[in-house]
Order: C-alpha cells, then structure tokens, then sequence
C-alpha cells in the first residue's frame, strides 16, 4: 500500500504489507498449524486497519498509520479495482535529521492516498496514472493453505519520476512458527535503483496470522542504505505497533 518521497514509496506500497522474522515463538516447524492466509489478508485489506507505532533507531518518535475498508471504484484510466484510503500522522522528536522529516512526512501536510486492489484477488495494482507512479507487475495472489516454511514472491515493482523509471522493487513474503495456534507472516520490500543495480532498502514487516483468519501488525525494520541516507551510513529504523 504507497508516494511520499522516492523511499518513502517504495516502501508504503503494501501495508501493506510488506522477511526475516525473529523473536515471537517457536522458530521449529514442529506442530505448526496451516492457515490461510488469503482470507486473512483480504480481510485485513477489505476491512481497514490501524496502528499506533512507536519509532526508535536513526529516527525516533511515533506514528499512527490508518487504512479505510475498501470502497468500489476505478483506477484512474478505467479499470475496476477497489480502494482503500491511507492516511499517516507522524510525531518525531525535536531536532530530527533531514532523512526522517523526509521519511516520515504525515502523507505530506496531510494529503490523503488512495491504494488501489484487484477487486477478485486483492493484489495491489497499478493507479492508471499518466504518467505512471508505481507500476506493479508479475502480482500472485497469496495461497489459501500455508505453515511454517511457506514462502514466495508477492509481486514486483517500478517507480517512474517524470517518466523516467528509477526505482525497481521486488515483495517477498514468509510464513514461521509461531504458537501451536499462529503463525508469523513477513514481507520484505527490496529496493533498488534502475541504474546500476544499487540497494536503497530493506524493509522487514512482520504480523501475526491468527487462527480466525485475521492478522495483526507487530513490527517493522527498514534497512535503508547509504545511498538513500544521503551518505550517512547505512542505518535501520524499527517500528514496533500497538
């Protein structure tokens, strides 16, 4: 779910969603449940969703980020899709570097996104504008039945800047043990630029699958590079939601 900044839309593509999940559970793959995972996700999709994150690590404060349910709609060239509407309030601390205003820019003054689903499959698709922002591609729908061990590509994206595609990502996803009744599903965004191939981020998002098909956000990292920092070294922001 995603154009704030160059970074800031590569990663806001998927509430996402958007894996290395660590910590929460029994990482063994002994007595894990199968889920299923599409509902759960359509249903995280369809119904809307909020959160209340704490921020710490090269930025810091907090952020509350809110999905509405989906409504019917078109994309902007015609094409049946359903929406949901994204909005973003961020509260850093004082003094913040130039990066983190950057990145964590309350949906730039408080504009208000629009993300755009395949109304059958609920994957995300392309807005239709002219000329293109985010163009998503190669989109498979999460499976039905998944456990620990399950993993796959979501889809993969390109970000146009007047025309010119300069960011390419790719949305892969995992499932991991968890309790004998949940499971740990994680996306990670890569990022990187069109020409010469360089990373500008890695961003880790991890929820819970519960058994009544529903997922819950825990976590964010995002591994952003030097390149994206503006020299500042490679740094990593986590997110923890309540």
């Amino acid at each position: 779910m995603f154009n704030k900044s160059k970074i800031k839309l590569g990663l806001f593509l998927v509430p996402t969603v958007l894996l290395v999940a660590c910590g929460d559970g029994d990482s063994s793959s002994s007595n894990s449940p199968v889920l299923n995972l599409n509902a759960a996700y359509s249903s995280y999709v369809k119904g809307g969703s909020s959160v209340t994150g704490e921020i710490s690590g090269y930025c810091q404060g907090t952020k509350v980020w809110t999905f509405s349910p989906t409504y019917s709609g078109t994309t902007l060239d015609g094409n049946a899709a359903i929406i949901a509407n994204e909005y973003q309030t961020d509260l850093l601390v004082a003094n913040s570097n130039k990066f983190c205003t950057s990145y964590y820019s309350s949906n730039n003054g408080g504009k208000v996104y629009q993300v755009y689903y395949d109304p059958t499959t609920v994957v995300p698709i392309t807005n239709g504008s002219n000329p293109p922002g985010t163009v998503y591609s190669n989109q498979v729908p999460l499976p039905a039945s998944v456990t620990a061990g399950s993993s796959g590509t979501w889809f993969t994206t390109l970000t146009y800047e007047n025309s010119v595609p300069v960011v390419s990502g790719t949305l892969t996803w995992a499932v991991t043990a968890d309790t004998p009744t949940t499971l740990l599903f994680t996306t990670t965004n890569t990022a990187y630029t069109v020409v010469g191939k360089k990373l500008l981020f890695n961003s880790i998002t991890t929820y819970r699958l519960n058994a009544d098909n529903t997922l819950r956000d825990l976590r964010k990292n995002v591994q952003v590079t030097t390149i994206a920092t503006g020299g500042q070294g490679d740094q990593n922001i986590y997110e923890v939601y309540q």
